[in-house]
This record gives C-alpha cells, sequence and structure tokens, in this order.
C-alpha cells in the first residue's frame, strides 16, 4: 500500500521540491499505517465471531494479554522517542564536526538512505523467516520441549550464518558493481566496504529476537533495544563531534555488537544454546574468503551490465556454495572414522 501510494503521489503531483517529496513520503506511510490497522481490526472482528467463545475464563484472559501488551506498549514508545532523539543527534553532530550543515546531512544521507537499506535489502528473506520462529518457539516453550528446541535453534543459526556471510562476500566482492547498479555513482562504496561485515550481526540479531519473542521475553527484547539507544545516543554526542562520519561507521558497529551480544546472553539464560563460533561463523569465512580471492585473481574486470553482474554473483554463490559442502563433507567423513576407530 505504502509503495503503491508513493509512485501515485510522486506521478499524479510531480513536484521538484525536495520538501515536497518528503510529505508525500510521509503522507504515504501515514495513510498505509491507517489502512494496514482497520484491514487488521476487520479480521480480527471476523475471526473473533467465528472462534472467539465467550467464558468465565475471559478475564484471566485479557490479564494474560494486557501483562505481556502493557510493557511492550511502554518500552515500545520510550524506543521510539530514543530512537527520534538519535536520528535528530546524528545530523546535528556531524554538522558539529565539518561545520556545515549542506555537507552533514549529505553524509547522513549516505549511510542511512543509501548504505544501510542496501544491506538490508537481502535480510527480506532472514525477516520472513524469523516472523514463523515466534509462534514456532511459543508452542515449544509451552510444552517445555528444549531439546527439539536447541535443534531447531542450532539451524537456523547455521542457516543464518552461512547466508549473512555469503552476502558479505557479495558487497566485499562486488562493491562498485553493486553501487553502480543501484543508485548509478560510487560515492558509498567505500562505506559500504566498511559496512558489509556488520551483516552476519545485523542479521542474527533479528533471529535472536524473533526467538526471544516466541519464548515470552519481548520485554527483555525492549529493554536490550533501549540500552543500546541510550548507549548509542551518548557515543554519537561524545564522539562524532570529533572523528565525524567514521566515527559515526564505528559507533554503527559497536551498537550492533552491543546488541548481538546481549540478545545472545538472554537467549543462552533461556535455552542453554551453545553459540558454535567455530562452525558458524569462522569455517564460512575462511570459505568466503576463499571465493572472493579466487574471483580476484580471476576476474579483475569491472563491468556495470546488469546480465553480466547477475551471473557473476550467482556463480560466486555457486562456488561458495560448493566449497561449504566440501567443507561439510569432510566433517562428516571425520565423524565417521572417529566413530569406527
Amino acid at each position: 500500500m505504502q509503495v503503491i501510494l508513493t509512485c501515485l503521489f510522486l506521478y499524479i503531483f510531480p513536484s521538484s521540491n525536495l520538501s515536497v517529496v518528503c510529505t508525500y513520503l510521509v503522507l504515504a506511510n501515514t495513510v498505509s499505517c491507517i489502512f494496514e490497522f482497520i484491514l487488521t481490526y476487520i479480521f480480527y472482528l471476523i475471526d473473533s465471531r467465528r472462534f472467539f467463545i465467550r467464558s468465565v475464563s475471559d478475564e484471566g484472559y485479557l490479564k494474560k494479554i494486557l501483562r505481556i501488551a502493557l510493557p511492550v506498549a511502554v518500552t515500545s514508545y520510550i524506543r521510539s522517542g530514543l530512537s527520534t532523539l538519535k536520528q535528530l543527534l546524528i545530523p546535528f553532530s556531524l554538522e558539529r564536526y565539518s561545520a556545515s550543515c549542506d555537507e552533514a546531512l549529505s553524509q547522513y544521507g549516505l549511510i542511512n538512505g543509501m548504505t544501510m537499506p542496501l544491506l538490508m535489502f537481502p535480510c527480506i528473506i532472514i525477516t520472513s523467516c524469523a516472523g514463523l520462529l515466534i509462534p514456532e518457539f511459543a508452542r515449544y516453550n509451552l510444552k517445555k520441549d528444549f531439546n527439539r528446541m536447541n535443534e531447531v535453534t542450532g539451524f537456523i543459526f547455521k542457516f543464518t550464518s552461512f547466508f549473512s556471510i555469503c552476502v558479505i562476500g557479495i558487497f566485499l566482492t562486488f562493491t562498485e558493481e553493486i553501487c553502480f547498479l543501484f543508485y548509478n555513482n560510487l560515492d558509498i562504496a567505500s562505506f559500504l566496504g566498511l559496512l558489509s561485515p556488520l551483516v552476519i550481526l545485523i542479521y542474527l540479531d533479528k533471529i535472536i529476537d524473533a526467538m526471544l519473542r516466541g519464548l515470552d521475553k519481548q520485554v527483555g527484547v525492549m529493554f536490550c533495544n533501549i540500552v543500546d539507544l541510550i548507549s548509542t545516543i551518548v557515543l554519537i554526542y561524545t564522539i562524532v563531534p570529533v572523528f565525524g562520519i567514521y566515527g559515526y561507521i564505528a559507533i554503527i558497529a559497536i551498537s550492533e555488537l552491543l546488541n548481538f551480544t546481549i540478545s545472545l546472553i538472554q537467549l543462552y539464560k533461556a535455552t542453554h544454546f551453545k553459540f558454535d563460533f567455530l562452525s558458524y561463523v569462522i569455517q564460512p569465512f575462511i570459505m568466503v574468503i576463499l571465493t572472493k580471492f579466487l574471483f580476484d585473481t580471476i576476474d579483475d574486470y569491472i563491468e556495470y551490465e546488469l546480465g553480466f553482474v547477475v551471473f557473476k554473483i550467482v556463480l560466486f554463490i555457486g562456488i561458495y556454495l560448493c566449497l561449504l559442502g566440501f567443507l561439510q563433507i569432510c566433517k562428516f567423513l571425520k565423524s565417521k572414522k572417529i566413530k569406527i576407530i
């Protein structure tokens, strides 16, 4: 809905005024949120008439809902306020460093408006999987089936790690081609190279947050985000005016590492799941480095034609998967050998 309204506003009422265009974007977002709420409420009314049966336990059911909804709502409001303060503080701190408002807004736009959306684009797959994990882990938690929970956690962590490390390798290997294809310039190439290693932390953190919500730890997730926002705001106010845009990049890295660490500790306390750093991170990183080395050795020609770039990325993924498959076969044969001995 938001995409349709945005295109509709820009097509029917075209304007070269940046403030007018931003107004269209905000208006499209507002209308789409209202439409989403109304549609969701209509579906709720339809389903409640079909499945909801009033009983003596309605009052207890309402208390259970409010026990979850009220803390989440309060912490969400706090988080929204801190997030707004953070977004306002970033260009202000950059302006204190560069003494130019236009330059500060330009650098802010390069990071938050161009680089981060590019890094988050492949996360669509992870976000879809994360949404499915919430009811699944709620069911495991209700049945106290911790063995199955840890099995699924291990599989999801391995899949997410392998996927995110492959994305990192693609961004590092085809940095210029990707920047040119998406934005028709290379202004963010250096920023994309610096921020792409954070992909694994960002993607894994989304998976962990979904698992924690399924385990009824959503309040803890919100508090984790609030702590992360407060620490980030302090760092932005103190470090960015001294080191500029590269200080802000360092703060993004610190923030993602802090958020991931706190979330992982919460998941460990809830499930006692052990994160196999060697299998989930080190080994696939070695494989993606080997793949990048092969590409850099064989292909040193930069081509901006879409079909050719897509072909090279698909070939990169194929080589990476073959190396991972070879590694898994070696580990399997080694385990079989140990069992025979």
